[in-house]
């Protein structure tokens, strides 16, 4: 079976904002001698074909420093590799640590031009940040007898240049191969912020053992600063520059992926695509023609192949792959599918990117882990015992609202958007601004809990009563507003209420002009923090008293463009937002919250395009916004989720914890910082900040939901069902609740249980994925024909969906109705693979496949796919337990055992396993009696 992961969620609440290097410098070391065209390092010009055997240049810097001449007392010159404009590269041997060298040496006549020698140490910052094992490592610069040069690992191997000379093209596979690793090399260049610029056969490097190595980084810029060259100078060589580089325009990692395809379309056909009777012709032609497809050109090139090289040498950027990971997944899919047509990345190409966000794993599915579902209600739920049982239903409190906290317990807030009476567009922003202002000076109190400003906005569009409100949020206080008035004249009406007792506590009006906003924030605030009681300390007050800047004309761009932000987030509202920043900074330069709100759009276009080039953007501002005052939390908070989203989590939990300083009391903060913990696999540190978010705010359901789902995905059932519960107590009216409650009961093998659970949730919210894990229950229990109708349900209700679909097909062939069983699994195989056309490193679509192929008797499709899935999540614990149905579906009983022990010492059910009909062939083996008791006694 099965299951959709947590579809029944909400989207998380935190606002959208936006290894070592491998050594191989042994490599050649008592090997063959290699030809003269096989260097570590061309020039850092370039040179257009592999050297001749020695150039005249060449034998006068062979004669400077001859065999045997040893540099600094530790460099022993073997021979020359290569020579340019700027010098040579040599082969020698360092003798401290005894192992092969490239010295790249700058002629003795260059070396007093300062603009070479800053080029030559560009290339040693540069790359140096790139530690990657298809990079070239750069070890260090150095100097002796006044001669600069720098020291790199020696790749024993030959260029592209030389192995398409002496070897033709090459095969598809071959060729494919290749630029994968070259792929990965950008990858890692790209993310530290770095463009190559002068990407071409000569500077890719195959060793012996076929690991494409990318070097000469001589031209390389930083996206981060400015290059050696400005704008609209011609840098680069001519045969493999892009368009834009030819125009003289702004450059980025875009750029690079042009040349990629120059260098692929080679490797394919054994020509390139704009020839011409010179370089700067076919440079031209780049500029004004579109290339012609490489299978045009080479019928033994698959047409999927060509679409992919086309893609890349698209004169327009935005056309083109839009960083190296993009490309990389297209190649890798087709490597797992050198059949598939065309037209699929033909359309993975128009179609824009999917993302979906799940803030907690429920069953990963498959096999016979569920998918969400939803269904029809059961008379269980009509016996109050039972459902008591079941659900623990709250007690009653003796409140005036029953689940909203008692005031006595602590001060819960929740500042409400304003309403605007009047001229909404001109006062939109204000109203909004005003109560994002307020949110943050309570949000830095210790005697204050404050709902986030993202959980509120989506709680006050469902437009609930004011005690359902609070209930939503765990709050027992709601400051909500109006604004009216012009941009001349302002009234603002404030009222605070005690939804615990029902009672109004505070109640004013404020008036004055858009020009002294500021003021007016300040005395709103002194006046609200006087209703609350509040007692702020000395620290607090110097923080909260300062304005985030004095300037009213940037501070109203700044609020201009968090409104732009606000609602349905897309392209041209995060740049209209963008805009507004850049220009409150132009009218503030010191304005850091400006710079928090810049990377929060620079992030959130990032999620919207997944384009790696914003995520950087998003790094530099809200870097430079914690420089310019680091005593702000939402600074923090948003360097925070940049480096989260980077997969920079080692910062993203130090920037987490100084935002908690700042703001004791976010659970939002706890979250996030949970989340950071867990994608670092940093189990306890993860349950600690979670549990702070639930101590921070245990009246907010999101905060138990959250726990329990990590307690879940770290397999301690029992105290995940205890959140769940906690989560149904606080939110009786949301099936999220029951929806995972249902989850747990089905992964610790209580299919009788689970089946009220999805019931409830299907009486308060339909959903496909509610339809289909209920299905899975009635699966368990061998009632295949109530399975059948649920199944039924859901594909009905969501027809493009692989795992409803593949469900379906389980059913069907479980009840014995082969001929339709088989007919659903091909459905489901072909959305699955329409799957892996938008994702194509799904590992979880991977597994879904593998159980297809396995049940449809396909062991050898069956394998690899699972295989692909273990490779790209190799921990992930629900892969692990597919693996174990395919290997003993396909008869290998030693792996599938193998598998099922891994998957158990991690927390999986033997309840399940004990009645999953895909085991069936070990279920009555020793062994697996033996496993099964084994965990069986763990797990309880």
């Amino acid at each position: 079976m099965a299951d959709q992961g947590n579809t029944s969620l909400p989207d998380s609440d935190a606002p959208t904002l936006p290894g070592a290097g491998h050594d191989s410098a042994q490599a050649g070391i008592g090997a063959k001698t290699p030809p003269p065209s096989s260097f570590a390092v061309t020039s850092a010009e370039g040179v257009g074909a592999s050297p001749a055997p020695i150039s005249d240049t060449a034998l006068r810097l062979a004669q400077l420093f001859p065999p045997g001449t040893v540099l600094g007392s530790r460099y022993e010159i073997l021979r020359v590799l290569g020579e340019g404009g700027m010098g040579a590269v040599y082969q020698a041997r360092d003798k401290e640590l005894d192992r092969l060298i490239a010295l790249k040496v700058i002629r003795p006549e260059l070396a007093g031009n300062p603009a070479i020698l800053q080029r030559f140490k560009q290339e040693l910052i540069l790359a140096r940040h790139i530690t990657h094992k298809n990079v070239v490592r750069i070890y260090d610069l150095g100097e002796a007898d006044g001669i600069k040069f720098i020291t790199m690992e020696y790749v024993d191997g030959e260029d592209l240049r030389s192995l398409l000379k002496h070897h033709g093209k090459f095969s598809p596979g071959e060729a494919v191969r290749i630029v994968e690793q070259v792929c990965r090399a950008l990858e890692a260049a790209h993310a530290e912020g770095v463009i190559h610029r002068d990407l071409k056969p000569q500077n890719v490097m195959r060793d012996g053992q076929g690991r494409i190595v990318v070097m000469d980084f001589g031209l390389a810029r930083s996206l981060e600063e400015p290059g050696m060259t400005q704008t609209g100078a011609l840098v680069g060589t001519l045969e493999y520059m892009s368009p834009e580089q030819a125009l003289g325009a702004t450059l980025d990692q875009r750029s690079d992926l042009f040349a990629v395809g120059l260098i692929f379309f080679e490797l394919l056909t054994g020509r390139v695509p704009y020839k011409a009777d010179t370089a700067l012709a076919s440079l031209m032609k780049r500029t004004q023609e579109r290339a012609v497809p490489a299978s045009d050109i080479d019928n033994s090139v698959p047409k999927s192949l060509s679409v992919i090289v086309s893609r890349c040498l698209e004169r327009d950027p935005a056309h083109r792959y839009q960083n190296a990971h993009d490309l990389l997944q297209h190649l890798e899919t087709w490597e797992s599918h050198p059949g598939i047509s065309a037209g699929s990345f033909s359309q993975m190409a128009a179609s824009p990117s999917r993302s979906v966000q799940i803030s907690l794993t429920m069953p990963q599915r498959r096999g016979w882990i569920l998918i969400a579902a939803v269904a029809v209600i059961g008379l269980v739920l009509a016996i109050p015992t039972t459902r008591n049982l079941i659900f623990h239903t709250a007690p009653k409190s003796d409140t005036t609202n029953p689940g909203v906290p008692d005031l006595a317990k602590g001060k819960y807030v929740a500042v409400l958007p304003f309403r605007v009476l009047g001229d909404e567009h001109s006062l939109r922003y204000v109203a909004d601004g005003l109560g994002e202002a307020l949110s943050a000076k309570l949000f830095q109190l210790q005697e204050v809990h404050v709902a986030s400003s993202s959980a509120v906005e989506k709680a006050a569009a469902q437009d609930l009563p004011l005690a359902k409100l609070a209930r939503l949020l765990g709050v027992n206080l709601v400051l909500q507003g109006t604004v009216q008035g012009s941009a001349d004249r302002l009234r603002v009406t404030l009222d605070l209420e005690d939804v615990s007792s029902g009672s109004r506590v505070w109640s004013q009006e404020f008036s004055g002009v858009s020009q002294d906003l500021l003021t007016m924030e300040d005395r709103v605030y002194g006046e609200l923090v006087g209703a609350l009681s509040l007692n702020p300390t000395t620290e607090e007050m110097a923080r909260t008293g300062s304005h985030p800047t004095e300037n009213i004309t940037a501070y109203d761009s700044y609020l201009q463009g968090r409104n732009a932000m606000h609602g349905n987030r897309n392209v041209q509202s995060l740049q209209a937002a963008m805009r507004f920043f850049e220009n409150a900074l132009h009218n503030d330069p010191n304005f850091a919250l400006a710079y928090a709100g810049l990377a929060d759009a620079d992030l959130a276009m990032y999620k919207e395009s997944k384009d790696t080039l914003w995520t950087q953007k998003a790094v530099l501002a809200a870097q430079q916004g914690e420089r310019l005052n680091p005593n702000l939390a939402e600074v923090h908070l948003s360097l925070g989720s940049v480096y989260s989203a980077s997969g920079r989590t080692a910062e993203a939990v130090e920037q987490l914890k100084r935002a908690l300083t700042l703001a004791p009391n976010s659970d939002e903060a706890y979250r996030r910082l949970g989340d950071a913990y867990k994608a670092s696999g940093q189990k306890g540190e993860s349950l600690s900040a979670y549990q702070s978010a639930v101590t921070a705010n245990p009246y907010y359901w999101y905060n138990h939901n959250t726990l329990g789902g990590a307690y879940f995905q770290f397999g301690e059932t029992d105290k995940a069902l205890q959140e769940f519960h906690k989560v149904a107590e606080l939110a009786p009216e949301n099936s999220t609740g029951y929806i995972n409650t249902g989850a747990v009961y089905f992964r610790q093998g209580k299919w009788a249980d689970a089946i009220p659970a999805f019931q409830k949730a299907l009486e308060i919210q339909p959903d496909s994925d509610t339809y289909s894990n209920l299905g899975t229950a009635y699966y368990f229990l061998k009632r295949y024909d109530e399975s059948i109708k649920m199944f039924e349900k859901a594909v009905e209700m969501s027809p493009k969906n692989e795992q409803l679909m593949g469900n379906l097909a389980d059913a069907y062939r479980s009840s014995g109705q082969t001929q339709q069983a088989s007919a659903t699994y091909d459905k489901a195989i072909g959305l699955a693979y329409q799957t892996l056309q938008v994702n194509p490193r799904s590992a979880e679509t991977m597994g879904d496949l593998a159980l297809y192929y396995a049940k449809k008797g396909d062991s050898a499709h069956a394998t690899q796919y699972i295989r692909q899935a273990r490779t790209i999540q190799p921990s992930d614990l629900q892969i692990l337990y597919w693996e174990a149905q395919v290997n003993a579906l396909s008869g290998n009983r030693a792996e599938a055992f193998q598998a099922l022990q891994g998957a158990f010492q991690k927390g999986y059910s033997p309840e399940e396993a004990q009645n999953d009909p895909e085991l069936r062939s070990l279920q009555g083996l020793p062994e697996f009696t033996k496993l099964i008791s084994q965990y069986s006694k763990k797990s309880h």
